[in-house]
């Protein structure tokens, strides 16, 4: 079973013009945008909501939108390409979680964060078709309100927290890999302050059936990597050409080091033959792609 890492993350903060001067105070400006899980995870059922937090000065109103695909360069909008997603790189990346989200501290000069009356649950889009990964044309997911105003606005002097709960969460069904979110800030006089910022929304993976088996000097380490059906059929699939690393902590010791590895077979299964090291404990990893989530087995004293 499945054991998603809780943390609480933030990305890296996104800028409209890194080379430009420091606006002066009181000029319209995007400090950062913050979205949280920063990494999330989704599984064969339930969903991830997001939290999108966008700190701000000068600005009357603002928006954000997240959007499949990378930032974009040289004008393009961001957006993932239609019909089937591709398979995933063996290059691994960085593990990620699920993340608990964490209100924006409200500052003591303003104990109640100002909702604007009336303020609008926001505009909600359709899911992709339940029959495939993603439709032609893409929705992107709306971090607005229908009248432009976010669901929480909180001040902080000449900064303010404008706070986004995008209306649909995302689901196995999203397209995987890098999303965008693009936030713009727009004042009185109708100028524009535009800042993104990416994610990657993984899908879960599983190591199941571990076995550790002592050979003589040599321990035999086997079992099945599984991730999220990319089609949709069922719940689970083999993951074929995948590096699982095969990790080992001593008896008495807190570290646990890398001892070998082996690739997924077509049916997901895996084996590795390594030197043993005295007693201790063993288990077996997933480093995850951009697309599918890191995973570790539970582990087997032997």
């Amino acid at each position: 079973m499945m054991r998603p890492l809780l943390a609480t993350l933030v990305l890296a903060t996104a800028t409209t013009a890194a080379a430009a001067p420091a606006p002066a105070s009181g000029d319209l400006a995007v400090r950062s945008v913050e979205v949280r899980p920063s990494d999330p995870v989704v599984g064969p059922s339930g969903s991830v909501r997001l939290v999108v937090d966008v700190v701000a000065r000068g600005a009357d109103r603002v928006s954000v939108v997240l959007e499949p695909g990378r930032a974009p360069s040289g004008g393009d909008e961001p957006g993932g390409e239609p019909g089937k997603e591709p398979e995933p790189a063996v290059t691994p990346s960085p593990p990620s979680g699920d993340a608990v989200p964490v209100p924006v501290p409200v500052p003591s000069a303003s104990p109640d964060p100002v909702v604007p009356p009336g303020a609008a649950l926001p505009a909600t889009v359709p899911l992709p078709g339940l029959g495939g990964l993603a439709s032609a044309a893409m929705p992107r997911v709306m971090g607005a309100s229908r009248d432009g105003r976010p669901v929480r606005r909180i001040s902080s002097g000449e900064w303010e927290t404008w706070r986004f709960l995008p209306d649909k969460p995302l689901s196995r069904w999203y397209p995987s890999g890098p999303w965008t979110v693009t936030a713009t800030a727009v004042n009185a006089q109708g100028e524009q302050a535009v800042a993104r910022v990416e994610f990657n929304l993984r899908r879960a993976t599983e190591i199941e059936g571990l076995k550790v088996v002592r050979d003589g000097d040599d321990v035999r380490v086997t079992g099945t990597l599984l991730r999220v059906d990319p089609v949709g059929k069922v719940d689970y699939r083999p993951f074929a050409g995948q590096r699982v690393r095969i990790r080992f902590r001593p008896a008495g010791s807190s570290h646990w080091k890398t001892v070998g590895e082996a690739v997924t077979r077509r049916d997901g299964w895996f084996s590795a033959r390594v030197r043993a090291d005295g007693e201790g404990a063993w288990r077996a990893e997933y480093p995850g792609t951009s697309r599918y989530a890191a995973d570790a087995s539970p582990r087997r004293e032997v």
